[in-house]
């Protein structure tokens, strides 16, 4: 009897001992930064005019005295977000941005500080295809502990360009690459990507709107008889590439299609849509039906809408690359076949910025969409 009252009275002290435990750990004060509460990763939008982003802490409590928060830039901790999550972040160049305090102060008897700001200046010293974040975080705080997994927030930079389209409401566009381009009859690997809008899609059989390529060979699409004239298709080779998603009219997207040698993925705004496992080689050089063409393919089947920052590439993108370059990039980037920005033009032709002198030629009296908005 006694054993079973010594033992039920160990269980009741330790339950108790476990219990104030957890009352003092809820209890408690403790500070966090109050944007990282629940994701720390943020996005801020600028474009040459720059902005801005406020930062607050927060304790989770009203606090008795006043409690003192050191808050700092630390362009360190990029890397390893890279490397956990993929992802090619730089820190915005020197000079671009100012943080107009170090610390902030919560008042007693409150729980939210007054606010620092990071202030961007604008984009005129970003580089073209640089993706850019700023780790913002909490130093140091006086006399109450901090919650270490809301301590920083990472603040994506999304840069915001305003450019002139090429309409392909009744035009398209053609490139020769059969003169001189032996390197390109059985590429391994290779990356088409573009931004396009499309104004209405094809209504009649095949119900087809070509977007980039080569029929039979690669071409990106909308439609087929096979599938909905809104839906993407990678087709040529040996089988076709069906992506799941619905796109709409009078909206701007961001296309690439990605082949390594041994699977096609395709992007829309950067994320995965969809991965096919294939084998073959891509012939750019193929005159089938009057060879590559944007906006066109099979001598019709023409898409009804505009088109801006075309590439091809003679490896596969990673997706980094995919999303960081969804507004433009570098001109002299490893690998680049052809690069059509198709934001002006000397005539009906339009410059390959590559270097090497791939013309885009429209079949028709070129115009123009302006205040088209990339970010």
């Amino acid at each position: 009897m006694k054993k079973r009252i010594y033992s039920w009275l160990f269980s009741f002290l330790m339950g108790s001992l476990l219990f104030a435990c957890k009352s003092d750990e809820v209890n408690t004060n403790s500070v966090y930064l109050t944007l990282a509460e629940v994701n720390n990763t943020a996005r801020l939008t600028v474009d040459n005019t720059g902005g801005a982003q406020a930062f607050t802490v927060t304790a989770t409590q009203p606090t008795a005295r006043a409690v003192t928060a050191q808050i700092a830039v630390d362009t360190t901790l990029i890397a390893a977000y890279n490397q956990r999550f993929g992802t090619a972040y730089q820190a915005l160049p020197q000079g671009s941005y100012a943080l107009s305090a170090n610390e902030v102060q919560i008042q007693p008897g409150m729980t939210v500080s007054d606010a620092v700001s990071l202030r961007v200046n604008g984009t005129e010293l970003f580089e073209v295809g640089k993706a850019y974040m700023m780790p913002v975080t909490v130093r140091n705080v006086s006399g109450i502990p901090l919650i270490e997994s809301s301590r920083t927030l990472y603040l994506i930079i999304n840069q915001v360009t305003i450019t002139t389209a090429a309409s392909l409401n009744g035009n398209y566009f053609k490139v020769d690459f059969s003169q001189n381009n032996d390197a390109l009859k059985a590429m391994p690997a290779i990356t088409m990507e573009t931004r396009i809008m499309v104004n209405r899609f094809q209504a009649g059989s095949p119900f087809i709107s070509s977007i980039m390529g080569i029929e039979e060979t690669f071409l990106l699409r909308f439609g087929d008889v096979t599938v909905q004239p809104n839906q993407l298709q990678v087709s040529g080779g040996p089988t076709s590439t069906n992506v799941n998603f619905t796109f709409n009219t009078g909206t701007w997207y961001h296309i690439a299609a990605v082949y390594d040698g041994s699977q096609l993925k395709v992007y829309v705004d950067g994320v995965l849509l969809a991965t096919t496992t294939a084998s073959r080689t891509v012939d750019l050089t193929n005159m089938w039906e009057d060879g590559f063409h944007f906006g066109r393919s099979a001598r019709g089947r023409g898409l009804n809408g505009a088109i801006s920052e075309a590439r091809i590439w003679s490896r596969a993108l990673t997706q980094a690359e995919v999303s960081n370059g969804k507004c433009g990039i570098d001109p002299a980037s490893a690998g680049l076949i052809g690069y059509w920005k198709f934001n002006a033009a000397e005539g009906r032709t339009v410059r390959d910025i590559s270097g090497h002198n791939r013309d885009a030629v429209a079949a028709s009296t070129i115009q123009w969409v302006p205040n088209v908005r990339c970010e």
